[in-house]
């Protein structure tokens, strides 16, 4: 365990909970009981759990794994976890709560890749899973990394390095993204473009505005709108549409005078542009808004509710939350209910 480094004053100026946090099952049942101030999702067998405003982790028993006793902590990232101090510092536990990076550091960000950014002396650059500095502090502007690659930025323009810390794309453009599908989208002047990762340009600068390749198909827009194109270049779609963004499942949302529907990566209309919203697809169902409240559909636009959620939110391990007048519940992926609960809370919580 590691040692509590408390601010007295700090420490008992915390505000309680009105409502207690614990975490149920997916039948609805609470196997872990409602009693803490503010919790976390569950990584690497580990939630972070808040009692008497400190932070702790428990197990999914139930069982304290590390004392409550950090102003702050966040979930376990490639199997370490960034806590704060009540000193305002930084660092990184293990699964058993030991210090692997000591708290020494004054921003720092979660592994990824094995790197976590650090900041120094107003600098960004990375450092490796025994706080080693690996890559210099010398970016004004730095992502975290992603697939071996990350986003920084020197000066005004922006580039790519790799976790060797040598760059990809040089930092010479306004805008860059991380690669998606081997191409990364650029911006320079007020043009869109793509890059290889050679650093060649294999779609000229000629976009108002552009997303991600995915599934070999982008979402562009032209002076006549939004439409598609192909990893060539090459137009898929007519450029009608007001907005238009990839949606998973090879499905591209599409709005047009304040509409919703969705095309495929042929550019085919395949859920016409009727609704109020619609959310990115999940294992063939999508939630759709008409008239103020939500239902489901699948992916070729059959509705398999009728819009009757107050409030929807993505699905997650098969399972979707959702708002009834009587509070909030869980559907699968047939709408049939979970388990529902007579609350407004996000989650499933008891008063003590």
């Amino acid at each position: 365990m590691t040692t509590p480094q408390i601010n007295s004053a700090e420490q008992e100026d915390y505000k309680v909970a009105r409502y207690k946090w614990g975490y149920m099952d997916k039948t609805g049942n609470l196997v872990i009981r409602a009693q803490y101030d503010d919790t976390r999702d569950f990584e690497d067998g580990l939630a972070a759990i808040q009692l008497k405003g400190q932070w702790g982790f428990i197990n999914m028993q139930g069982e304290i794994v590390i004392e409550p006793q950090y102003k702050g902590a966040w979930a376990f990232q490639e199997g370490l976890s960034r806590v704060l101090t009540w000193e305002g510092k930084m660092g990184f536990i293990n699964l058993v709560g030991r210090w692997v990076i000591p708290d020494t550091l004054e921003e720092v960000s979660d592994f990824h890749d094995g790197f976590a950014r650090v900041k120094k002396q107003e600098l960004y650059g990375y450092i490796n899973k025994k706080g080693a500095l690996m890559i210099p502090a010398e970016f004004v502007s730095a992502s975290d990394f992603e697939h071996g690659y990350a986003k920084a930025q020197r000066s005004m323009k922006q580039g790519l390095i790799d976790t060797t810390g040598n760059w990809v794309i040089n930092d010479e453009y306004d805008r860059i993204a991380l690669p998606a599908d081997s191409l990364v989208r650029a911006k320079q002047g007020n043009k869109y473009g793509f890059l290889n990762l050679k650093a060649q340009v294999v779609i000229p600068f000629s976009f108002e505005d552009a997303s991600d390749f995915s599934n070999g198909v982008a979402a562009v827009k032209t002076a006549d709108g939004y439409g598609l194109i192909d990893k060539s270049g090459a137009y898929i779609s007519n450029f009608r549409y007001d907005h238009a963004w990839y949606a998973n499942e090879s499905r591209w949302v599409v709005e047009k005078e304040g509409k919703f529907g969705a095309v495929d990566a042929t550019g085919k209309n395949i859920i016409p542009i009727l609704y109020d919203q619609i959310f990115p697809f999940s294992n063939g169902r999508t939630f759709y808004r008409s008239d103020f409240t939500w239902g489901l559909m699948d992916s070729l636009g059959k509705q398999i509710t009728p819009p009757q959620f107050g409030l929807v939110w993505e699905y997650r391990e098969g399972l979707a939350r959702v708002a009834f007048y009587e509070g909030i519940g869980y559907i699968d992926e047939m709408a049939m209910l979970t388990c529902r609960q007579s609350s407004w809370m996000l989650e499933i919580f008891q008063e003590v």
